[in-house]
């Protein structure tokens, strides 16, 4: 009998609020796998998103949006990289 090897799951910094995300998703009715054809992402991403385990770029947040009839900022604040923040004196 062949062990399993178990595979990290990859984690990448998340730019969004992965809980608006879910409930905007919900509460328009839409299935992830709908909405992720309708922005044009894989549900796989758009599932990762959600769960908080992995970022959305700019791109990918304007079009949830857009689908989800949203202002952008309810899906979250971008936060500046930790370079960015250092040279904004924060």
């Amino acid at each position: 009998m062949a062990s399993q090897v178990r595979r990290a799951r990859r984690v990448t910094p998340v730019d969004h609020n992965p809980e608006a995300l879910r409930w905007l998703r919900r509460q328009a009715g839409i299935k992830q796998a709908a909405l992720a054809r309708r922005v044009g992402v894989s549900a796989s991403l758009l599932c990762e998103a959600e769960a908080g385990t992995r970022g959305i770029n700019a791109d990918v947040r304007a079009r949830l949006a857009q689908a989800l009839g949203c202002p952008e900022s309810v899906l979250g604040p971008v936060i500046a990289a930790p370079r960015q923040r250092e040279a904004a004196g924060s």
